[in-house]
């Protein structure tokens, strides 16, 4: 097996999914598709293009069933904004000596940011890092005109919060949130503005561009 493959194996492992799982959500996209088209090549043709242009860039070969017609793709990405859209957040700091300090930034991304905690009068290092995993299941199934390519995917998002500060008790945060191509998921997260933390509802969802991305190296329409 390729290096790729023992990566791909090892974060689908990460992700908590289980081999019944994944056919467990095999089967049920195979009902309810977030994408589906129809290609005029024949299965043959659609599927060994598939295996060859999907194993490349932002994509990794996880599994290839053909007793079942099915490929399985993994996308691991260090800029989730991209596949993934969970608003915004907004942080607000002030201080009489620090000054004001105002942050807005995309949820489902990496970022670091200073605060000021007015109790003890210093600047809080904040570090916000994301990573996101997605296992997607293509479903091929020959028709009259072509191959019909029905795509679905499960999507984790961790979230990993981490603080620095002389004078403060710093704070270690790890969540995580599972969605489906065709739903959303949300998570409440404690964001420090300062002194205090206010509580945000992050609500995500895919943006649809994995899906797309996997039948466009067919020619495929994905409207």
């Amino acid at each position: 097996m390729k290096i790729k493959g023992l990566l791909a194996a090892a974060t689908v492992a990460a992700m908590g999914l289980s081999a019944t799982a994944i056919a467990t959500q095999t089967q049920a996209a195979r009902g309810t598709a977030a994408l589906t088209t129809v290609v005029p090549s024949d299965f043959q043709a659609t599927w060994d293009t598939l295996l060859d242009r999907l194993d490349d860039g932002d994509f990794a070969i996880n599994a290839s069933i053909k007793e079942s017609s099915t490929i399985r793709v993994l996308l691991q990405s260090q800029i989730p904004s991209t596949w993934v859209d969970c608003g915004s957040i907004s942080v607000d700091s002030q201080h009489k000596i620090f000054g004001d300090r105002s942050y807005k930034f995309l949820a489902a991304n990496s970022v670091r940011y200073m605060v000021a905690d007015e109790k003890v009068d210093e600047l809080v290092d904040v570090e916000r890092r994301t990573v996101l995993n997605a296992l997607a299941s293509i479903k091929l199934t020959p028709t009259q005109s072509g191959t019909q390519v029905d795509v679905d995917a499960h999507y984790v998002l961790k979230f990993r919060t981490r603080e620095f500060g002389n004078n403060i008790t710093p704070r270690n945060l790890d969540d995580s949130v599972n969605f489906d191509s065709a739903g959303r998921g949300t998570v409440t997260e404690e964001i420090r503005e300062g002194a205090e933390m206010k509580l945000v509802t992050i609500d995500c969802r895919p943006t649809g561009e994995l899906e797309r991305r996997i039948v466009a190296v067919l020619g495929a329409p994905t409207g």
